[in-house]
């Protein structure tokens, strides 16, 4: 054996025996939590998102070019007057029916806006995979889209917009009683308003006590294939459309938290537990229109960002999110109908 083969002989038994020690260190006590620092992932990001609102569905976005104006308005029995139209008599003059506008609607746009800042250092030192901007803009966005959704739940869902056509269910009556009679209370409801609802607006908790009632799984599920097609394996929200002869059924599935700011959260169904019928125009004719509500929308929701140094080491950034809005009822009594505590 040469020189050079006794040397690596040596340097492998001595790395060897280094190896063995570190070994016994690490077995002695150093653990996972010595050999690794944590860190950020930078796949992983938790964020829970809300359920879809559907405030756009309910009430239609109209673009408006002031952020207040008036609208005219014919008189609700305008087109249901039946009027004398035959002529006696061959110089006899045609009547003329009283024709006349209502008063006319007036809207005044809110603005509502939110906005953070966002230093530069924070941007630089953020690991992947946030994003501080991107980050901070979905929330104050999600934050202003959760507020106008509440407030539209409020207006859909407020006794007083629908003057007497609204009624309170208790007891064996309400739809998550096996004893109750969804069926009769919505057919009633579309008959009675002025001109006939074409859109279901319920409350998640309601859905499911609908969608499971007795007498709407008898409805539905005792019929054999039709033009309706087969039978169903449940009832769904196109299913009960059919059923009631309405365009949609829209289910208000988000939640919100109803307790103070800074207290432990409580979670909520935010379009509680009624159901309206109402009738939805997506897109009014600039002549006529007949729809229980629109939002009138000045301007767009945007977004800005402006940079401010004064701000600690070295400034940041603050981004605002904003839009102008005035929810504006249209048709209401006239246009739909309102069941309240429709579950217990």
């Amino acid at each position: 054996m040469n020189s050079d083969d006794i040397i690596n002989l040596a340097q492998q038994r001595l790395s060897a025996a280094r190896g063995r020690d570190i070994a016994k260190r690490v077995e002695l006590g150093l653990g996972v939590g010595s050999v690794h620092i944590d860190r950020a992932l930078t796949n992983v990001a938790v964020q829970y998102q809300n359920n879809d609102y559907i405030a756009d569905a309910v009430f239609p976005v109209v673009r408006v070019n002031k952020k207040s104006d008036k609208y005219f308005k014919f008189k609700p029995e305008t087109m249901f007057n039946v009027a004398a139209v035959d002529v006696v008599g061959a110089e006899s003059m045609p009547g003329r029916p009283s024709i006349g506008l209502d008063t006319p609607g007036t809207f005044s746009c809110t603005d509502r806006a939110l906005m953070d800042f966002i230093s530069v250092d924070e941007e630089l030192n953020a690991d992947a995979p946030l994003q501080p901007r991107i980050d901070v803009t979905e929330i104050l966005t999600n934050y202003l889209l959760l507020a106008r959704e509440k407030r539209i739940a409020d207006i859909v869902f407020g006794q007083a917009n629908y003057g007497s056509n609204t009624a309170a269910l208790s007891g064996g009556d309400q739809w998550n009683q096996s004893t109750s009679d969804p069926v009769a209370n919505i057919l009633y409801a579309i008959k009675t308003p002025t001109v006939k609802p074409n859109t279901m607006v319920i409350g998640w908790e309601a859905y499911d006590a609908l969608r499971t009632n007795p007498k709407v799984l008898q409805f539905v599920l005792s019929r054999a294939s039709t033009g309706s097609g087969a039978t169903p394996l449940m009832v769904d929200e196109a299913t009960l459309a059919a059923m009631f002869r309405l365009n949609r059924v829209i289910v208000g599935e988000a939640k919100y938290n109803t307790a103070a700011e800074g207290a432990a959260a409580s979670m909520g169904y935010l379009w509680g537990k009624f159901c309206a019928l109402i009738r939805v125009e997506p897109s009014p004719s600039p002549r006529r229109t007949q729809t229980f509500g629109y939002t009138m929308r000045f301007g767009a929701m945007e977004t800005s960002t402006f940079y401010e140094g004064k701000p600690g080491r070295a400034g940041g950034t603050y981004v605002k999110v904003a839009h102008s809005d005035a929810d504006e009822i249209v048709g209401g009594e006239h246009t739909g109908y309102l069941w309240r505590t429709v579950v217990a």
